[in-house]
């Protein structure tokens, strides 16, 4: 059973990351064919590339190295998010945990007599037998 809820899990988190580059991949080829890409240059290591000379497969190799970039970022992104939240909600539970504890030592005093007074009414109580320490 878990390793069928993990799969769902892994198809889901595949499936929303496929969509999502999906999404970006359409955003860009938008983008590229609407913008004024008229004297856009890319220098890469001392090569210069002119964005509107690129056709063929080097424009879609640019196309998928830039959805690629923003879907690791996007990845990166969540992921530190996630690594926050989950600290904080760990720091959160050790504070209730010591907050707890020391409460309980606290109070502990108090409710050994308790329990004590208890014992005795409720062994006076039940026909007057003394209760017998251990």
């Amino acid at each position: 059973m878990t390793s069928s809820r993990t799969m769902r899990w892994i198809t889901a988190m595949a499936a929303i990351v496929l969509l999502v580059a999906l999404a970006l991949g359409v955003a860009i080829a938008a983008a590229w064919s609407s913008l004024p890409l008229d004297r856009a240059t890319v220098i890469i290591d001392g090569e210069t590339l002119v964005l509107p000379n690129l056709s063929g497969w080097q424009a879609a190799l640019a196309l998928l190295l830039a959805v690629l970039a923003v879907l690791v970022v996007a990845i990166v992104t969540v992921g530190a998010i996630a690594i926050a939240v989950a600290t904080v909600l760990f720091g959160i539970a050790i504070v209730v945990l010591a907050v707890a504890v020391t409460l309980l030592l606290v109070a502990s005093p108090v409710l050994l007599v308790g329990w004590l007074i208890w014992r005795l009414a409720r062994s006076s109580s039940a026909g007057g037998a003394r209760p017998e320490l251990a």
